[in-house]
């Protein structure tokens, strides 16, 4: 999901003007930006054609029944009184006092009534009546900021987890100065279960660092000091980096005084027997435990609101077979260091599973010089070339899917990988305009992958394992590997049920346990359903929920409206899953997607707040990862890795890269012509190609009334009411 960096909706109408200019096109458009941009800030549009309802018959003479209004536009500013903080604005001529303080009073959170809006008339000052059409110059009496106070809690914030998501918002807190907060968390050091225990040595990113670096936000771009483009940092850094990373962004944010390592939460305590979720001054206790052995410390810690990030990641799943102690060989499992390292060399090597881990343990093989690795799977999972991740993360607009699989068609034609159109997540075909991929996993994302598999390296079998017998692996189809060394895990992994007991979840409602919005708990959503592609990391929504989670502690008028509309009584709600050993705060990205649009549609400032991060990531890629030094390293990383396995005893014809950079410049084309502009300052004039079609100029009619306004209008006797 992205959020939209500038105002308005999909236009209703448009007509074709041959003869019309580009410049005309242009001013309709700017325009139609100044009546999106009143829209969008909650002030009414008034709609020139309504003037010609404010006349009728009498006598038989037309007669004007209603005033006409002037709705030229005009730029208002306001400036709070003894202050420099200004706010700039279109609006019309005939907008009125009261429409302007009512939209000032929502934004900053105040009753309408303490707003006094004065201007200079002359030599003397004048305070500005409500009826009265609003002034362009306004200094306005009542509020300190136009941004609200914050909501200032009794008791600091507890964080419970230091990994990626821990630390994502608590940084976002002192990016914004906010300090009232405290962290806990079971290991010695920053980075989570997933990068220190979990992941292997020879884990990498999968995705570019650009899009996951835990700084990943609006807050770090170019003018930041302590943090900003990661331009210093591998493209697809190992684990170690990855760790090292995230000590370098708590130590630049001054972030580890907050933290209490070596310490696990193991119970929470509710203060008194509050039961209204909008109540102020609830509070829990914290049972807060040492982690090291033979220390027996145990406090307690009084927070206003917790946040919890267990993890996605946490256990393995667990599945024996019949035969495993007879086999002979290695077995284990495909993270936590738990792979037979010192077997594979020269081996032959079978790994069970389609996820992350699995793809990324078919690179692991061949780096230690398996002869031989098969992936065996139940359902053949699509897996992601490194170029066409980087398109969709270096877009201004979501890449669609249809697109997208078609640019990953070459990596799959040449490496035998198979029909991309007949996988079972894809629900489509080449000729649709519309397509959907929805998988319970996500892209393995790499290009080793299909190199293993161009070179006869690695095979997949789509078919479950049934038995085990010495060396042999008998599968469900029948067919039955022989001579097998090694059997690698990779099964998927579960969340931590201690996380639900806990929080005593009966029922997730969106991100909160039993429906309260001051407790949160985050996990990484599995699986994919989506149209259209904007990122495959975590970078992005990590940074939205970072925002949206500290708006509604920050500002409770605004939960509170969220609550009075009946939003929460429509939210999605997640229950346990023994069958599926799925914890409640365990969710897929279909959740996920249903909780972001049905809270976001509610709380438009929310989403105002991060407005322009389509621009920084667009930014941050071009920066980091330019296209010449990024098809660059993919090639050299290809070719490489062929060197490598050569030197193992590995032969093998040369294997080209299946793209060149004339492919992504026709990409490119592709995308300008029919899905968004390639260029932030091309934004504003974009249009798909077939509007441009034979030298015409399709101008798109200026569309006024924006949900309401006209009857908003006409309570107050402006417009007349139809008969």
């Amino acid at each position: 999901r992205r959020i939209r960096g500038h105002f308005g909706a999909p236009r209703a109408s448009m007509a074709m003007f041959p003869l019309e200019t580009t410049a005309l096109q242009e001013s309709r458009q700017a325009l139609q930006n100044k009546v999106d941009h009143m829209a969008f800030l909650g002030l009414h549009v008034f709609d020139p054609a309504w003037n010609e309802e404010g006349f009728q018959m009498k006598d038989g003479d037309v007669v004007r029944a209603k005033t006409a209004r002037s709705t030229t536009f005009k730029e208002c500013t306001l400036t709070i009184y003894g202050t420099d903080e200004k706010m700039s604005f279109p609006v019309q001529t005939c907008t009125t006092v009261a429409d302007v303080k009512t939209m000032l009073a929502s934004q900053a959170m105040v009753d309408s009534s303490v707003l006094t809006f004065v201007v200079k008339q002359g030599c003397f000052w004048a305070i500005q009546k409500d009826e009265a059409q609003v002034g362009r110059h306004i200094v306005v009496k009542g509020i300190k900021s136009f941004e609200p106070e914050r909501h200032k809690y009794p008791h600091p914030t507890g964080i419970i987890g230091a990994g990626y998501n821990g630390i994502k918002h608590a940084l976002y807190w002192l990016a914004h100065g906010d300090t009232n907060f405290v962290m806990f968390d079971r290991y010695d050091r920053v980075g989570g279960h997933a990068w220190l225990k979990q992941a292997n040595k020879t884990s990498k990113l999968q995705t570019e660092f650009a899009a996951f670096h835990v700084w990943f936000g609006c807050e770090w771009g170019e003018g930041n000091e302590k943090l900003s483009f990661p331009t210093e940092w591998s493209t697809w850094p190992r684990k170690k980096e990855i760790i090292e990373h995230f000590q370098h962004a708590a130590e630049r944010y001054g972030l580890l005084p907050y933290i209490s390592f070596n310490c696990n939460v193991t119970h929470i305590d509710t203060e008194g027997q509050h039961r209204d979720p909008l109540e102020l001054d609830r509070s829990w206790f914290l049972t807060v435990r040492s982690t090291i052995p033979k220390k027996e410390e145990t406090r307690h810690v009084q927070v206003s609101n917790i946040y919890h990030f267990p993890g996605a990641y946490f256990n393995a799943r667990i599945i024996n077979y019949p035969g495993e102690e007879d086999f002979g060989g290695q077995i284990g499992y495909g993270m936590s260091d738990d792979i037979p390292f010192d077997y594979l060399e020269g081996s032959r090597t079978a790994i069970l599973g389609n996820g992350a881990y699995a793809v990324e343990n078919i690179r692991t093989c061949c780096e230690y010089g398996v002869e031989k690795v098969y992936l065996i799977t139940r359902r053949k999972n699509l897996a992601l070339p490194r170029l066409c991740c980087w398109f969709c993360h270096q877009a201004l607009v979501p890449t669609p899917a249809s697109m997208l699989l078609r640019i990953m068609e070459p990596m799959y034609k040449m490496s035998g990988f198979g029909d991309i159109w007949q996988f079972h997540s894809v629900y489509g075909t080449r000729e649709s305009r519309l397509v959907q991929i929805k998988s319970n996993s996500r892209f393995g994302i790499g290009d080793v992958t299909f190199l293993a598999c161009a070179t006869g390296r690695c095979e997949y079998r789509v078919t479950t394992l049934k038995r085990i017998s010495p060396n042999t692996l008998h599968l469900e189809s029948g067919e039955k590997l022989e001579n097998m060394h090694n059997l690698i895990k990779a099964l998927g992994l579960i969340a931590d049920w201690e996380a639900d007991k806990l929080h005593k979840i009966k029922e997730l409602v969106g991100a909160w346990p039993n429906g309260d919005h001051r407790r949160m708990i985050f996990c990484d959503p599995l699986g994919m359903n989506a149209s259209n592609f904007t990122t495959h990391s975590t970078g992005g929504g990590s940074y939205a929920s970072s925002v949206s989670w500290k708006y509604f502690l920050d500002y409770p008028p605004e939960i509170a409206r969220v609550h009075a509309a009946g939003v929460v009584d429509v939210l999605p709600r997640n229950k346990p899953d023994l069958d599926r050993d799925q914890p409640a705060h365990q969710f897929d990205s279909k959740y996920m997607m249903l909780v972001g649009f049905t809270v976001d549609s509610m709380v438009p400032r929310m989403g105002m707040k991060m407005m322009g991060l389509d621009d920084y990531m667009y930014k941050v890629f071009w920066a980091v990862n330019p296209l010449e030094k990024y098809y660059q390293e993919c090639v050299d990383s290809w070719n490489q890795y062929q060197e490598d396995w050569k030197k193992q005893g590995y032969e093998h014809e040369y294997v080209p890269y299946p793209y060149s950079k004339d492919d992504v410049q026709a990409w490119f084309k592709e995308f300008e012509d029919n899905v968004g502009p390639l260029t932030i300052e091309a934004k504003p004039t974009w249009r798909p190609k077939d509007e441009l079609a034979q030298g015409s100029v399709a101008v798109k009619e200026v569309q006024y009334d924006r949900g309401g306004h006209k009857s908003w209008w006409q309570e107050r006797g402006v417009v007349s009411v139809a008969a």
